[in-house]
């Protein structure tokens, strides 16, 4: 039957999409019809139709003293896509109430670094949602940023980027190079620039195509030009280590006005 392959798509088995299309095709029938039309087993066909008639897409009802089976209308079809949404969301819920003591486990263990790389323009980007997902309203993320050469690789994402941070509230420090800030200012909003503090550095002092975020317990670092991508390190000493290297840089750059 053609539309078996389809059927077992949505999370049918083999005997049950082939006895749910006989169903349709028979209008109310007996068992015996059903598993000849079907090509299956008489026995097998009265444990399908139990099965198909939990899940709502098959009904029985007497006439006289035979027992008849009626295929429900294809629209019935939607509670199996329901069913497996229904079973997503307590596997989310699940691992929700999981997260936690995995997290734990994985402490307990000491602070083990570990290294995962990003490859191109779209590793980058990802990198970028990472930033934004794992900090928390009112965080502050520390950046390394060459700004022309990061612009030349996101300027088309740049909005949605900044919009995320703003949404929820995520604060910045950053160390420019390559260009001054001022043209940048026009670039965003004014309760944008209230959660920003900027400084620059002259390229002479800090001649770099590569930047870097320090978030949370991790530090991300991308490459803007030549061959584009990115690793982010996840070790809560080294992150707090960069920190530091980053205010002993911040003492030393020039302050940039948000006006």
């Amino acid at each position: 039957m053609p539309f078996e392959t389809e059927l077992k798509k949505l999370g049918l088995k083999d005997k049950e999409a082939s006895v749910y299309l006989a169903c349709l095709e028979l209008g109310s029938a007996a068992v015996q019809q059903i598993s000849r039309k079907a090509h299956v087993v008489r026995a097998t066909t009265y444990v399908v139709l139990d099965s198909l008639a939990k899940r709502g897409l098959v009904t029985q009802y007497k006439e006289g003293k035979k027992t008849l089976f009626s295929a429900e209308p294809p629209r019935q079809l939607m509670r199996l896509l329901e069913k497996q949404r229904e079973v997503i969301q307590d596997k989310e819920h699940d691992l929700e109430r999981l997260l936690p003591a995995l997290q734990i486990l994985m402490k307990s263990a000491g602070d083990r670094p570990s290294v995962r790389y990003f490859s191109g323009k779209e590793g980058l980007h990802a990198m970028r949602q990472e930033i934004v997902m794992y900090s928390e309203p009112g965080d502050v993320i520390y950046n390394f940023t060459p700004s022309d050469h990061l612009d030349a690789v996101f300027a088309e994402q740049e909005n949605q980027y900044y919009r995320q941070r703003l949404a929820k509230r995520i604060k910045s420090k950053t160390i420019f190079s390559t260009r001054s800030l001022s043209q940048r200012n026009k670039l965003f909003s004014k309760e944008y620039l209230k959660l920003s503090e900027r400084r620059f550095v002259p390229t002479d002092l800090f001649p770099s195509t590569s930047g870097m975020t320090i978030f949370k317990d991790r530090i991300a670092i991308g490459s803007f030009t030549g061959k584009l991508g990115g690793v982010i390190i996840e070790s809560q000493s080294m992150a707090d280590m960069m920190r530091r290297l980053f205010d002993l840089a911040w003492d030393k750059s020039e302050s940039v006005d948000n006006e």
